[in-house]
C-alpha cells in the first residue's frame, strides 16, 4: 500500500510576493536615475559589484528560508497525519530477542 503524498503548500510565496509600495518604487527610481546620470565608470562598476554580492547573499538567505519553511511544513503535516506503525507479529517478536 502506497502512502498518499501530501503536496507542499507554497501559496504563502504568492502572498509574500506583493508589488512594491509607491514609496519603494520612487526610491528605486531615484537610485536608477542616479546610476544613469553618473559618468564615473569605476563608481558604476563598484555599484554593480555590490549589487551582485547583495543579490547572491539574498538568494542564499531566501533558499535557506524556503528549506526551513518546507521542513516545518513537513513536521506539521506529520503531526497532523500520524502514521500508525503495524504491530510486529509473534514470530517477529521472538526473532528479535
Amino acid at each position: 500500500m502506497k502512502e498518499s503524498e501530501v503536496p507542499l503548500d507554497l501559496n504563502f510565496v504568492l502572498e509574500l510576493a506583493q508589488p512594491p509600495s509607491i514609496e519603494e518604487e520612487l526610491q528605486m527610481e531615484k537610485e536608477i536615475r542616479s546610476v544613469k546620470s553618473s559618468d564615473d565608470i569605476n563608481a558604476i562598476k563598484r555599484y554593480a559589484e555590490d549589487l551582485a554580492r547583495q543579490n547572491h547573499q539574498q538568494s542564499i538567505f531566501i533558499a535557506g528560508c524556503m528549506n526551513k519553511i518546507a521542513e516545518l511544513q513537513a513536521k506539521l503535516i506529520c503531526k497532523e497525519n500520524p502514521v500508525k506503525q503495524r504491530e510486529p507479529n509473534l514470530l517477529e517478536k521472538l526473532l528479535r530477542l
